[in-house]
């Protein structure tokens, strides 16, 4: 079934070598593997080799050390339509290629020199979340924690993870001295601890690390400067939040295709003469849904282009449009919710069967809402700076 949420087809799709047309070729493979992937609580491995050779997790690295440097819209695109095969794989593409962002402070000379001196096709795992605790020592720190929700279904060549230093004091503003760090796997041990209801292929693991020294030239601030030559990466902190959002608009998608494969086949129980995509009351309630869906990726894009054409002017944002486009983060994770509940309940008991796709795109849409991009509170400040208030927290 063709409908507009669809992309437009390239021309000669055969030749499209972009990175998105490179990964359209692996698409039916990533959906036919799905109901595998979650069972075995992992992507397969062939399906990240594939996506790696694609180009996904350089996507947004510059040209200059070896990415594409595709910018914040044109990387959600890539995440949407793997997505709308599978979230689990959409999340894993989305959190190891825009995990990047969060180490811009570190110095030019490592980042450039020792992290991608040898290129970019590298693959990142970790956690921001300040879990670690660090004591300093010359010429570094030993960092010791543990980290949860490291997302990624494959062996990582850089550990990220966030931490504080013992005793130091808070920043002029009054905000904790919040910290990250690069690290080599083999200095962290992974705990078989992600067994969740949702993006169940994600190994969304959590990860320890027991005094391990970590060079001072490895760690930055967590909201510092940037030293990555791409402009995406001088957004303010929060800048992922349009691949996180691209998940549940391609989770949303695939929903709707699943409906209507059932609107063509599915029979009322106390009716089987029809099929439900003859009920008029159906059409209306799943053309809104469509409709609703649409809305939503267009308001994906509309903000981050915003926000993006004023990183590639070298500008910042608005404070409406920073808080526009992180309240639209809010807003698209608890509206997804909303279509996908209703989507379920136009499919009747058939969405209910671990047969069904719906039932996981339904409980991998609910865990994305769960995090913190989702409920960052960016709707109460784009309310005050519409009111003309002054922001503040």
């Amino acid at each position: 079934m063709t409908t507009f949420l669809q992309p437009p087809a390239p021309s000669d799709r055969a030749t499209d070598d972009s990175v998105l047309g490179r990964v359209r070729a692996h698409l039916p493979e990533i959906a036919a593997r799905s109901a595998e992937a979650e069972a075995a609580r992992s992507v397969p491995a062939e399906i990240i080799t594939a996506l790696r050779h694609a180009g996904v997790f350089r996507m947004s690295l510059p040209t200059a050390w070896g990415g594409s440097q595709l910018d914040l819209v044109e990387s959600a695109r890539v995440v949407r339509e793997i997505s709308r095969a599978d979230g689990s794989t959409g999340w894993t593409v989305q959190a190891a290629s825009m995990a990047w962002f969060f180490v811009r402070s570190l110095p030019r000379e490592t980042l450039e020199r020792e992290v991608f001196g040898d290129g970019a096709d590298l693959m990142l795992r970790g956690a921001i979340a300040p879990k670690g605790t660090a004591t300093p020592v010359a010429g570094g720190y030993r960092i010791s924690g543990r980290w949860p929700l490291a997302s990624g279904s494959f062996t990582p060549d850089w550990m990220l993870a966030g931490f504080v230093v013992e005793g130091a004091p808070p920043l002029p503003d009054g905000r904790p001295d919040l910290r990250v760090a690069l690290i080599r796997p083999e200095h962290v041990t992974f705990l078989d601890t992600w067994d969740a209801v949702g993006l169940r292929a994600t190994q969304s693991t959590d990860f320890t690390m027991d005094d391990v020294f970590v060079p001072e030239r490895f760690t930055g601030p967590l909201s510092g400067g940037n030293n990555i030559p791409a402009p995406f990466y001088n957004l303010p902190y929060t800048a992922t939040g349009a691949s996180h959002d691209a998940v549940i608009v391609g989770c949303l998608e695939g929903a709707l295709g699943d409906l209507a494969e059932l609107a063509a086949t599915k029979r009322p129980a106390f009716n089987p003469r029809a099929v439900i995509g003859e009920d008029p009351v159906f059409q209306e309630r799943f053309a809104e849904l469509h409709l609703r869906t649409t809305a939503l990726n267009a308001l994906l894009e509309r903000t981050g282009r915003t926000v993006m054409d004023r990183a590639l002017a070298g500008e910042e944002p608005t404070p409406a449009e920073w808080f526009g486009y992180t309240g639209s983060h809010q807003h698209i994770h608890h509206e997804g919710i909303r279509i996908l509940n209703e989507i379920m309940t136009l499919s009747g008991s058939s969405g209910l069967y671990s047969s069904s796709p719906l039932q996981r795109r339904w409980r991998d849409v609910r865990c994305v809402s769960q995090h913190v991009a989702g409920n960052n509170g960016s709707m109460r400040r784009l309310g005050a700076v519409l009111s003309g208030q002054e922001v503040t927290g």
